[in-house]
Order: C-alpha cells, then structure tokens, then sequence
C-alpha cells in the first residue's frame, strides 16, 4: 500500500515545474563525457579540412635535362626549368565559397549532434528512473508476500491453516521474487549502458544525481515545440546549407571542366651560348568532367531532398508525440484515484483476516490492483519519454 502512495506521490510531482537541477546535471555529466557525439564532429571537421586542402595550387615543377649531341661539333645540351601550373582562376574562389558554407553547415551539424546526445541521454535516464521505480514497488511486493509466507508457515505447523494455502503463498512468492530479480539484472544492464554513454567513466554520480524520480515537466513549453522547428532546428539548418553546399559544388564541377594553364622560367646551355626564356601550358579538360558535373546536379537535388524530409520526418514525430502526452496524461487522471485509493486494499486485508474469503481470492484480487499500480507506472514511464523527445531544443 506504501508503494501504491509513493508511486502517485513521484507521478503527481513530474506533472508540474521544471525540470529539477539534479536530473539537468546527471544529464549534463552524460553529454560532456559521450564520446560519439565527439567522433561526429571530428568527421565534420576532416570532411571540410579535405576540401580546404583541395583548394591549393600544386607544387611548382623543376626539371633538368641533358642531351648529348652525335658527334663532338654538336656538343652536349643542358637545360633547367621551374614552371607552376594552376587551375582556371574562378575555380579557387568557388571552392572556398563550398568551403565555408560547409563549414558553417559544420557549426549547425554540431549543434544538431549534441541535441541528438541530450535527448538519447535524457531518455536513458528516464529508463534508468523507470527500472527503480519498477524495482521500489516490486521490492514492496516482495516483502509482503515474505511476511505472508512466514506467517502461513507458522501457521500451518500450528494447525491454524492448511498447508495447501501455505503452499500458494510460497509459489506466489517464488514468482514475484522472479520478476524482482529480472529488474535488477535489467538495472545492471542500464548501468552499463549509462558507463558506455559516459565515455566509459565512472557513473556514481550520474546515478546519484539521477535518483529515481522523474524531472519535471513544463507541458507549456512542450505544446509549442512544433513552431521551433524551422527557427530553431540547428539539424535543418544544417539541411538547408547542405544545398547551399551542393550548389557551390555543383559550380566547382562546372569550372573544373574549364582549362588550366602552367607558366614556367627556362634556362638553357648549348655550345657556350645561354638561353633564358619563360614557357606557357595549357592543360584541357578530359570528358570525365561532364561525369562529374552530372552527379554534382544529382547531389544538389537529393541534398534540397533532404532538408525537405528531415523537416516532414520532425514534425510529423513531433505532432505524435503530442498526441501521445495528451493520451498518456488523460489515461494518469484516470488511473490517479484508482491506485491512490488505499481502501479497497484496506478491505480484501480484513476479508482475508475475518475468513471471508480465501487466500487464493485475496491474492488474485491483490495481483489485480498490484498489476494497475504498474500500469500506471509504465504509463508514466511513456508520458516521460513523449517529453523527452519533445524537450529536444531544452
């Protein structure tokens, strides 16, 4: 009966306020230490440095040469020249434009990337919070039915019960100590989960700040997430340079079909004379570069694609799960004045003690308010991961 008052007590608290400084801080602990969320900008920032190193001129070309003539009259020719080549002009200020866009597209991927890591640690936390809340109220269960079980045994040896009845107890016992013991594996599991999350660091704290109540939630807050999508959405924005991207990239690929050219210094000795002059190359274009623009175009389309179906694929997540909050918080309203109504309970205990009913029937009727307490649970653990995913811009 405590574990039913405690558990409307926990879930009348997560209903109202803010979310509590303990949970923001287990929270915050989880996020600085993922080392996923760090691996990702990483590839960002090698994926732009690559394009910065595309965008250079080659390395200046030296050669020597000596040539010897067929006879001794001809004499031996030496020569030496240094030329540089470089690509059509324009080329090199279109990659630096693709460059920096993609870099500030980087700047937003970055945040996009550590919201993702806030709401997977916020919903492991939740899940964490849901297992001992499951094991509180097993646990309660539990002890229970270890007082009944004591008590029909010394009462069975002293002929006030039957050993059948004693048996029941026992095997009722036995069942629910099963499913105490399968939550507590299940919460040694989430702790290895919440250490690799954490960077493979210790997670005492984490777990201590955690605690096993729910945050609170602000449901004004919540309501209006759907129009902070596209203001606010550091992913989209993302998306939306993406294209920006693809479309410098495209231009790149256009201009590369262009010539480049090579302009080099030449110095040549033959038969006593010197010879000094200057040379210039031009390279053309292979028919590869139309390939290449082709698939620039491609890319540019599927990149507008893109932020056009992150947009769709968040708000349509979005709008369920706040169909699901108001679902979830009407189904609490109704269960609260079920499982915080102690007298029914209260009643099958004094049936029980008076002989009015029988102990199999007191324990299927128990089990019955036993299994609506842990439905109210779940749909609490529900509710809470509705928010979550909706506190994604907190």
């Amino acid at each position: 009966m405590r574990s039913m008052l405690l558990t409307v007590a926990l879930v009348a608290t997560a209903l109202t306020g803010v979310y509590a400084n303990d949970f923001e801080n287990a929270l915050n602990i989880l996020v600085s230490n993922n080392l996923e969320s760090k691996a990702a900008i990483k590839r960002g920032v090698s994926e732009v440095e690559t394009m910065r190193a595309e965008n250079v001129l080659p390395g200046p070309e030296a050669e020597f040469s000596r040539v010897w003539g067929t006879n001794a009259e001809a004499g031996n020719k030496l020569g030496v020249s240094v030329s540089q080549g470089f690509d059509w002009p324009g080329l090199y200020a279109a990659r630096k434009r693709a460059a920096d866009t993609a870099e500030s597209a980087l700047e937003f991927l970055r945040a996009s990337s550590m919201l993702d890591t806030r709401r997977d640690a916020r919903v492991l936390l939740i899940d964490y919070i849901h297992n001992q809340q499951l094991i509180c109220h097993q646990s309660r269960y539990a002890a229970r039915l270890d007082s009944m079980e004591s008590y029909y045994k010394r009462a069975a040896e002293e002929g006030l019960e039957t050993r059948i009845d004693y048996n029941k107890t026992v095997i009722e016992r036995i069942g629910v100590h099963r499913e105490l013991h399968q939550l507590e594996r299940d919460r040694d599991a989430l702790l290895v989960r919440l250490q690799a999350f954490n960077g493979g660091a210790p997670i005492d704290e984490v777990v201590r700040l955690a605690g096993d109540e729910y945050p609170a939630i602000d449901k004004g807050k919540l309501a209006g997430t759907l129009s902070l999508i596209e203001e606010r959405d550091p992913g989209y924005a993302a998306a939306r340079l993406q294209t920006e991207v693809a479309r410098q990239n495209l231009k790149v690929a256009k201009m590369s079909g262009l010539p480049g050219f090579s302009v080099g210094y030449e110095h040549e000795s033959e038969g006593g004379e010197r010879f000094n002059g200057f040379s210039v190359g031009i390279s053309l274009p292979s028919w590869s570069r139309k390939h290449a623009s082709k698939a620039a175009v491609v890319d540019a389309e599927l990149a507008l694609l893109d932020a056009e179906i992150m947009l769709r694929q968040r708000k349509a997540d979005f709008e369920e799960d706040l169909v699901q909050l108001d679902y979830y918080e009407q189904s609490l309203a109704e269960y609260a004045p079920i499982v915080s109504d102690m007298a029914p309970l209260e009643l099958l205990r004094k049936a029980l003690v008076a002989r009015q009913i029988t102990l199999l029937n007191y324990m299927n009727e128990y089990n019955y308010f036993v299994q609506a307490n842990r439905e109210y649970l779940d749909l609490m653990y529900e509710y809470q991961l509705a928010a979550a995913r909706l506190n994604y811009y907190e």
